[in-house]
């Protein structure tokens, strides 16, 4: 499945009364063993789980493993696409989930009435779907990147009839600024390229229809703007002030280079785009109060009366699950032993269900990047409200 934003909904809305089995592995090709390490931790965590859970669960289970074994042996498998890599599993027989992105993702085993997604939203903070527009004398080319991957959907090619012009030779005979009559030093060639640059210009302008359809059809929360100055001005001039989504403009001129090399050389401009953004969510939720809940009680209150715009989370707290062990098996009959860690499984799974109430009122989520942090009395998680 392609992570969008259907995706998070449907994955958000997973739940069954039996149990959602939720398996995810980090199928690093730098990892070596005499079969993938990340096939063992798998095995094991799922070794450990039927160890753990009641007959009845455990039946079930079993069941279910055995009638997905080529879909699990696809899930590890070394040539697979993704380096992350997910799988969601209703018991009750329900339609199976995959998810393959080229951001790593945590190994975990877990098995709740409900999908375990902090590991997903934990990815998104930084591999986030997001538009490229590269510009040039062709015309336009739109690409979509998301997750380490980068695919050319569309473009808008340039072309102009120039057969009815005349091209003349020579310097222009025009009036001076004085209009003295001074011949002046703009050929007949220069001003044929004008025409040629400002139909270009305009042409580029005109496709802002095109960009804003592109960034509601794939949910974007950035669009690169990326060419020479000039053209990159005229695409962008005429964008929607109600776009949803933050447009960055660069400078580098990439011309027909691949979607993998174009991702390549925009990838730290668009990480330093996420810093600035989540720096200025985090500076505009300081001075929100009072249109600002700060603390799980306030945020979940909010959320159940459907008062949230946006959810924060920083990303390396309890409520994000960047604090649960790599490898670790979640399910109610296991116990985690540290009780730091207890805290953060339980704190996870309160996360993931401010997500599902947030999505379920068209609020946005955002997780915080690294070293961005709400103030203190947060907490770690805090909204912003709409009244």
């Amino acid at each position: 499945m392609p992570m969008d934003r259907e995706t998070r909904l449907r994955l958000v809305n997973l739940r069954d009364d039996t149990g959602v089995l939720s398996l995810y592995v980090n199928a690093d090709p730098r990892q070596e063993g005499s079969q993938p390490p990340w096939k063992n931790r798998l095995e094991q965590g799922v070794r450990r789980l039927l160890e753990s859970v009641d007959g009845p669960t455990r039946s079930v289970l079993g069941r279910r493993l055995h009638d997905l074994e080529l879909e699990i042996e696809r899930l590890v498998r070394p040539g697979a696409p993704g380096v992350g890599r997910a799988m969601f599993v209703p018991l009750g027989d329900g339609e199976v989930f995959g998810v393959e992105m080229q951001t790593p993702l945590t190994d975990r085993v877990a098995l709740a009435p409900r999908s375990h997604i902090a590991p997903m939203f934990a990815a998104w903070a930084e591999g986030s779907p997001s538009g490229i527009a590269v510009v040039d004398g062709h015309g336009m080319r739109i690409l979509d990147s998301r997750f380490g991957v980068c695919e050319e959907i569309s473009g808008l090619a340039f072309e102009l009839d120039t057969a009815e012009w005349r091209e003349m030779a020579g310097p222009v005979n025009a009036a001076g600024a004085w209009g003295n009559g001074q011949q002046s030093s703009v050929s007949q060639r220069d001003l044929f390229d004008f025409r040629i640059a400002e139909h270009l210009a305009k042409f580029l302008a005109a496709a802002h229809t095109s960009l804003e359809a592109h960034v509601a059809a794939f949910g974007w929360e950035f669009l690169v703007l990326t060419g020479e100055p000039e053209l990159v001005d005229a695409a962008s001039k005429s964008l929607s002030n109600a776009l949803k989504t933050e447009v960055v403009s660069a400078r580098h001129v990439l011309g027909q280079l691949s979607p993998a090399k174009i991702q390549e050389v925009l990838a730290p401009e668009m990480a330093r785009a996420r810093h600035r953004r989540d720096e200025r969510l985090a500076a505009d939720f300081a001075e929100a109060p009072p249109k600002a809940a700060m603390g799980s009680t306030p945020v979940l209150e909010a959320l159940q009366s459907g008062r949230v715009d946006r959810l924060l989370f920083e990303r390396d707290s309890v409520w994000s699950g960047q604090r649960i062990p790599a490898g670790a098996v979640l399910a109610d009959g296991i116990d985690q032993g540290d009780p730091d860690v207890a805290t953060a499984v339980a704190e996870a799974q309160l996360g993931e269900q401010m997500i599902g109430m947030a999505l379920a009122t068209d609020a946005s989520v955002s997780i915080l990047g690294d070293e961005v942090r709400l103030p203190e009395p947060a907490g770690g998680v805090g909204a912003f409200l709409r009244w």
